[in-house]
């Protein structure tokens, strides 16, 4: 089954870097690829050297942007052919090597690449990946041309069958005080006049951890979202475990 990069890119191609690539220290991008970098407003350089261009490297640890130049080869008078464009510098130097699946594509003026991989589709998870890098402008403007309802799709999960006592407890234990120590935000107030919390598990269900009041505690939202995805995550987990083991069940 192809990849849907069409719903990531605007324009692209993918091409494989060939011995030739290599050892002439020069890429030529087939013509899907051309049309991609023309589209984000990249003509090639009369003369050299070109002027570098920065290109966004997606799913790579070791980079997120290689310079590259964007050249007209240079041909003898006696040549029938139209000089080809090229591009040099670290993309093909230091970045590619031959036999890589290099794919060229654009959002926008936004130029972007990455080396496919066999395994690799362009799913959600990659969708969002793409968007975090994406400048503002492009963020905006995709944002802007966006409409309509979105498309339903089945899916299938694993829930967790909690025990509904062990929630509870964690919520009469917590007195409609959110139990990180130190934590100053206010609380809203349900239909009921209760204060809203929310029950979280110190070692997640799916790593292995136990269902048991001494594993949960009843967070206000701000600190659950933090325990989940902010920065300090793991220190604050490391305090919330000690503070919940050393208090006294009311």
């Amino acid at each position: 089954m192809a990849t849907n990069w069409e719903s990531i890119f605007d324009n692209f191609g993918i091409k494989a870097v060939s011995k030739t690539d290599k050892s002439h220290h020069a890429y030529v991008p087939n013509a899907a690829q051309r049309r991609a970098i023309l589209a984000a407003g990249i003509r090639p350089a009369k003369s050299r050297p070109a002027p570098p261009l920065n290109i966004t490297v997606l799913l790579d640890d070791a980079r997120t942007t290689v310079v590259s130049g964007y050249y007209h080869a240079i041909r003898s008078t006696d040549a029938k052919r139209q000089p080809e464009p090229r591009m040099g510098q670290a993309f093909i130097t230091a970045w590619l090597e031959t036999g890589d699946e290099v794919l060229i594509g654009n959002i926008g003026t936004q130029l972007f690449t990455l080396k496919v991989s066999g395994n690799l589709t362009a799913d959600e998870n990659l969708i969002v990946k793409v968007a975090q890098r994406c400048t503002r402008k492009t963020i905006i403007a995709r944002a802007q041309a966006a409409s309509g309802v979105p498309e339903k799709r089945a899916t299938t999960r694993i829930e967790f069958r909690r025990n509904p006592f062990v929630v509870l407890a964690a919520l009469v234990r917590a007195d409609n005080q959110c139990e990180l120590p130190d934590c100053r935000h206010e609380l809203f107030t349900r239909d009921d006049g209760s204060f809203y919390l929310e029950v979280h598990h110190l070692v997640s269900l799916s790593e292995g951890g136990d269902d048991s009041l001494l594993n949960v505690a009843a967070l206000c939202p701000h600190c659950h979202r933090e325990l989940h995805s902010g920065a300090e995550r793991t220190t604050l987990r490391a305090t919330l475990q000690h503070h919940i083991t050393g208090k006294l069940f009311p």
